[in-house]
């Protein structure tokens, strides 16, 4: 008697649990629907796309809060380790934040889960890149700009590599490709600043036409055109960051005038 008592006892325990364990991420739902986003992802156990959502929330999809953003993501591929952008997206916000080893971890766990999820590869290059290991940068930044070969980042960012590594023939090479085959690469001010060092570090005259002409399209560059190539980066910084753009491109200028 006692026995069958104290198995129904662990059996009604077991099942009380279940239950709570399901309703927590019914409560999740319900409060994400009034934005209580930490307190939601706390309580979600078992809505990976739940969790993934709240995190594109808070990495500029609404708000800005890289630690929930985190927490969120994290507890995505907690729940589904195969879910698409989950690790993507903790690469970027470890990108973000410095943690560069946790970053290459996860463009790894999102390659092997999402393999054909290739952004990853630009991701990978800008950690690689900001590291100082140029020769991984170059190959997944190329890599990239193969898979997606109309995008105008993947081959700013090459060039960009290339320019480090003081390979300026190349980096010239990958932006006159980008221009040829990039829709209205001619009026991206990135191309024709990232041209304009090459140019210059080639001692080529070019380069002051180049970099004027990158000034002049960073003049009509909107705050939102800012977000647009930095969507991981804080809104409230975007001032700041086109600001320094302008001038480093005015510095780039000031130093291409030599050759005249």
């Amino acid at each position: 008697m006692y026995r069958n008592t104290g198995q129904y006892i662990i059996a009604f325990l077991f099942f009380s649990a279940l239950i709570l364990y399901w309703q927590a991420t019914a409560l999740a739902r319900v409060l994400w629907g009034h934005r209580w986003g930490e307190v939601a992802v706390t309580l979600d156990q078992t809505d990976a796309k739940l969790a993934s959502g709240i995190g594109a929330y808070y990495f500029n999809g609404g708000a800005y809060n890289l630690d929930i953003a985190e927490k969120a993501y994290r507890k995505a591929v907690t729940i589904d380790p195969r879910i698409f952008w989950g690790h993507y997206q903790l690469a970027r916000i470890y990108f973000i934040e410095g943690k560069f080893d946790q970053a290459i971890s996860e463009t790894a766990k999102e390659l092997g889960a999402n393999p054909g999820n290739l952004r990853t590869l630009y991701v990978r290059g800008l950690i690689y890149g900001t590291q100082g290991d140029l020769v991984k940068a170059e190959d997944n930044f190329r890599r990239f700009t193969e898979w997606a070969p109309s995008e105008w980042a993947g081959y700013n960012d090459l060039a960009w590599v290339y320019s480090k590594d003081g390979k300026f023939k190349e980096a010239k090479e990958t932006i006159r490709l980008a221009m040829r085959k990039i829709p209205n690469a001619d009026t991206n001010p990135w191309l024709w600043n990232a041209l304009g060092v090459a140019e210059l570090n080639l001692g080529e005259k070019d380069a002051q036409n180049s970099f004027e002409s990158a000034l002049n399209l960073a003049h009509h560059l909107s705050l939102q055109d800012w977000y647009k190539a930095y969507p991981g980066n804080q809104k409230d910084d975007a001032a700041q960051g086109l600001d320094q753009f302008k001038a480093a491109i005015k510095e780039n200028l000031r130093r291409s005038e030599a050759f005249r």
